[in-house]
């Protein structure tokens, strides 16, 4: 295997990742954050185009992770972008790939198929077992449009949200739609104010829509009525979604507000604010973006200045770790509390105390200074455990890894 020490050396140099969407700048100096051991990853799966994959989904004991998550437009015609089925080994149960006009986004399995919407504006289905495409539903404006990163299944229903679509039963420039999750054929259709990325979850049997506007709105997913409407009066970032945590929904705003809200009604319960976030800054002001986890026991929080605070239902905090750079992503578990931050460093916490049990460093960089470049929100798209194995995937020049986990003491 080539050194990721030199992989990761070239891609700071070269101007390939640059144009990207922005590189790596190496810190030199006693400066250089302390960091823990390398693990070293077994597996590696690169995509074509700028490395950037979905965040990793178990299933049945199956990881499925699409390439190309996040693109919309390609700069010169379509590219061949992947879907991978990964036994918990790591090793490709089957990999299925297309032609488009931009990257597959989060997949959903079923018991039947795997969905994906597509930054060319369309929804694929494929079989669980082999990978085969079942159908496509084209929503039309393939270059210009696009679907968001997210999809939900709900009974026979597939959800998918669209962006300038070109099709005789859309109208507007934002949409979600309802498909049927057999045959591909547009069930129903509700026009948006304002584009979807991540902002899409099945909570309490209702289709929560979140608008980068920050409206969010309740759906049934059978009929696509909608049930009710809330303004969280603050912009939703591209990568948030909501979360359920003892009985309610909670979304982060963009300023760093989280906000509980009724998925069944709509109705706003409550608000956490973080008053570690810095107001005055303009550059990447998302607090949450993708680390809120819910879980039995707590609402799990991770936020930009690298802490992760655990907190009760009646919004009291149970606890808060302190970490040295912003939390890309969070897992949590019965067990653990899973934590990557922007630096790639993978650290287990206890879910009652918050004490941090073990770290690795999953980015071999360079020497000594392995942990030293400037941390970027775009870096990891998430992570994921199975089977004593870590699947993480990023964006710009880092690709899809799976780790194996060395034994607890």
């Amino acid at each position: 295997m080539e050194s990721l020490s030199r992989r990761q050396l070239l891609g700071v140099l070269g101007a390939g990742t640059a144009a990207a969407g922005g590189g790596y700048w190496y810190v030199r100096g006693s400066g250089a954050p302390d960091c823990p051991e390398y693990l070293e990853p077994d597996r590696e799966f690169w995509e074509s185009t700028s490395d950037a994959w979905s965040e990793p989904v178990v299933d049945g004991g199956t990881v499925f992770v699409g390439g190309g998550a996040g693109i919309v437009q390609m700069s010169s015609g379509s590219r061949m972008f992947r879907l991978l089925a990964l036994e918990p080994s790591g090793e490709p149960k089957w990999v299925a790939r297309r032609e488009l006009a931009g990257g597959i986004g989060r997949p959903q399995p079923t018991d039947d198929r795997v969905f994906a919407s597509t930054g060319a504006n369309t929804l694929l289905a494929f079989g669980r077992e082999t990978g085969g495409l079942e159908w496509e539903f084209d929503a039309g404006g393939n270059v210009e449009g696009h679907m968001g990163v997210a999809t939900l299944v709900r009974d026979d229903t597939v959800v998918a949200s669209v962006t300038d679509p070109d099709h005789d039963e859309l109208e507007g420039s934002n949409a979600v739609v309802g498909v049927s999750a057999s045959e591909g054929e547009l069930r129903w259709a509700v026009e948006l104010d304002a584009p979807v990325s991540n902002g899409l979850a099945l909570l309490e049997g209702t289709v929560v829509v979140a608008t980068r506007a920050g409206t969010v709105i309740g759906i049934d997913p059978a009929t696509g009525d909608r049930q009710w409407e809330t303004d969280l009066e603050g912009a939703v970032d591209w990568g948030s979604r909501p979360v359920s945590f003892a009985g309610n929904a909670w979304l982060p705003r963009e300023d760093g507000m989280l906000v509980a809200f009724d998925p069944e009604r709509g109705s706003i319960r409550d608000r956490i604010s973080s008053d570690r976030a810095d107001d005055e800054r303009d550059d990447e002001t998302d607090g949450f973006v993708q680390a809120v986890r819910g879980s039995d026991e707590a609402l799990y929080v991770g936020d930009r200045d690298g802490g992760v605070t655990a907190y009760d239902a009646d919004g009291s905090e149970r606890w808060r770790y302190e970490g040295p750079e912003r939390i890309a992503a969070l897992e949590a578990g019965a067990d653990v509390v899973g934590a990557l931050d922007q630096r790639g460093v993978y650290t287990e916490l206890e879910p009652e105390t918050g004490d941090a049990s073990r770290a690795f460093l999953l980015v071999d960089v360079r020497g000594d200074d392995r942990c030293g470049h400037v941390p970027s929100e775009r870096r990891f798209s998430g992570f994921a455990t199975i089977r004593h194995r870590l699947v993480v995937t990023g964006r710009i020049a880092f690709g899809a890894r799976t780790y194996r986990l060395p034994p607890t003491r």
